[in-house]
């Protein structure tokens, strides 16, 4: 028995279901893509030899010493969060409408810790120091926003009105997030790869020596060479018999055809080149993460 480890978004799944089928396990589906593309759909008629979760990220511990670690480098980490967003527990969240019940959106087990982050950097503090910067002396003072709310009707009034105090909240029953939040939020992810929250789970993962892991990379999941070639040494450390190539080729084919966000970063990294240059271009349709990436790559906030 093998473990698959793997952060949301990272394609476990769908490697769990390929191993198995190396594996000589009995499926029930010949292809395990539901209508979003992720391997959620994936089925066994007999027992399974590859079981994947976020073990590493859980309170689930390891039953067997033999683990698959898909891991991944800051490249890669336009893509990850695109599909995180997407796959993540079947949400089907489209990241360019984030703004939109952010709150409800991020309130899970796969994305707390997003919406911690975002509501710790953005939200938290905001209160307080926004009323000091216009506090009266003889005021009250706050430090969330139900004491703000607590203050006098008049002294609310002249900070909104007189004072232009706008004073951001996310939470259950105000659960929109303003999208310049967001985008400045992922764009200092971006600027800080090694911080950001997919890339710090991964620098602090670690294995006890009584295990045999294998790392799979992410990014050769996007290049059918890379992965078929990946797979073949999985299947050696494993002491599996790899003679179904040609069916895991046409499943892998069906894979990419699914993967919507596979050409994200490379229609990115085209682009930016174009905008250092030149002020009036055409832009393609852009999701809010990939105008994150790029204000990052450029330096400043192209997208405001």
């Amino acid at each position: 028995m093998i473990h698959i480890d793997f952060q949301a978004g990272t394609h476990g799944n769908y490697l769990e279901f390929v191993c198995n089928v190396i594996a000589g396990v009995q499926v029930g589906n010949e292809l395990p893509f539901d209508s979003m593309g992720a391997a959620h759909n994936k089925s066994y008629k007999s027992d399974k030899i590859f079981y994947s979760d976020h073990y590493s990220y859980t309170p689930k511990s390891f039953l067997y010493n033999k683990i698959v670690s898909i891991q991944f480098d800051v490249k890669d980490l336009l893509q990850i969060q695109q599909i995180s967003l997407l796959r993540a527990g079947n949400d089907n969240y489209d990241n360019d409408k984030l703004e939109v019940d952010t709150f409800n959106k991020l309130n899970n087990r796969s994305h707390r810790w997003m919406l911690d982050n975002i509501i710790d950097s953005f939200f938290y503090n905001q209160i307080q120091q926004s009323y000091n910067a216009v506090k009266d002396p003889t005021w009250p003072a706050v430090t969330n926003l139900s004491d703000f709310k607590k203050l006098p009707s008049w002294i609310q009034d002249e900070c909104r009105t007189q004072h232009n105090l706008i004073l951001l909240e996310i939470s259950p029953e105000s659960p929109n997030c303003p999208r310049h939040v967001l985008r400045e939020f992922f764009q200092i992810g971006f600027e800080n790869p090694m911080k950001m929250g997919f890339m710090s789970r991964q620098l602090e993962l670690k294995y006890n020596d009584s295990y045999h892991v294998y790392v799979f990379p992410f990014k050769c999941f996007y290049n059918s060479e890379q992965f078929l070639l990946e797979i073949k040494k999985l299947a050696k450390w494993a002491k599996l018999s790899y003679t179904c190539e040609d069916k895991i080729t046409k499943m892998h084919k069906e894979f990419l055809n699914r993967q919507v966000y596979k050409n994200s970063k490379r229609k990115c990294d085209d682009l930016i080149p174009q905008l250092t240059k030149e002020n009036n271009i055409k832009l393609p349709k852009l999701d809010l993460l990939e105008e994150a990436y790029i204000n990052a790559k450029l330096g400043w906030n192209y997208f405001k």
